[in-house]
């Protein structure tokens, strides 16, 4: 009996090199396809959330108009408010020259005229300060008013309490105690051959404030008129440095 011949087997190649793996390579491009498209989506991605984000600013900005309009008429009227208070002379103020320009000079223009110039200066003591402010018309006819702080009620009072001794009857005042717009306070008058001198000195508190006007005759000034001017300025002081008190 006859059987059939097996089949062979090839013989192995040796020496060569061996066969690629076609299904490694595939696997390979298609990760790295699918790692593109992400990116790509990613990216698209990232382009429209930018644009949305501009576009929500831009909106934002549209509004800022209307906003804006309302804001600038509050602050309009915030500010109209505050102008308007440091005109006048309410206070408080810092003590330096500046507070020259903070006076209201309404009183002082009905009764002398326009202000035509301004002096000052400023100076201090132990850290405690002091001012000098001089107000004249076109005839260099004014007020000169001095603000004074003081450590203590005490120490402001104790000069005045010595205006007595020199502006008195034998030196050629007229003196009398002056308290309306003060804790104490003098009004003197100096009169001479064509014109007269006013001066109040007061003390609020650790607050010193002295005043003083000329008038002469020449310019028909009205006395009375002229002390309610210097009335005022003590007045004003007294709102504007009210903190010092």
């Amino acid at each position: 009996m006859t059987y059939p011949s097996q089949p062979g087997y090839p013989a192995p190649q040796y020496g060569g090199q061996p066969p690629q793996q076609p299904q490694q390579n595939n696997l390979w491009l298609i990760g790295g396809a699918v790692l593109t498209v992400l990116i790509v989506i990613m990216t698209v991605i990232l382009l429209v959330v930018q644009g949305t984000q501009n576009d929500s600013n831009s909106g934002d900005g549209g509004e800022d108009p209307s906003g804006g309009t309302n804001e600038t008429g509050d602050d309009g009227g915030n500010d109209g408010g505050d102008d308007g208070g440091d005109d006048g002379g309410s206070g408080p103020v810092e003590l330096t020259s500046d507070a020259c320009d903070a006076y209201d000079f309404g009183s002082f223009e009905d009764t002398y005229g326009a202000l035509d110039d301004t002096s000052r200066s400023e100076s201090s003591y132990n850290g405690f300060g002091s001012v000098d402010c001089s107000f004249y018309n076109s005839d260099s006819t004014g007020v000169t008013l001095q603000i004074s702080d003081y450590e203590t009620a005490e120490d402001a009072s104790y000069l005045i309490e010595s205006i007595p001794d020199y502006y008195n009857e034998d030196n050629g005042y007229e003196l009398s105690e002056y308290t309306e717009l003060g804790d104490v306070g003098y009004i003197y008058t100096q009169d001479s051959d064509g014109w007269k001198s006013i001066y109040i000195h007061v003390v609020t508190g650790s607050l010193e404030v002295k005043v003083n006007t000329t008038l002469w005759d020449t310019e028909s000034i009205d006395e009375a008129a002229a002390t309610a001017v210097l009335e005022d300025f003590i007045t004003q002081s007294n709102e504007m440095f009210a903190d010092l008190v």
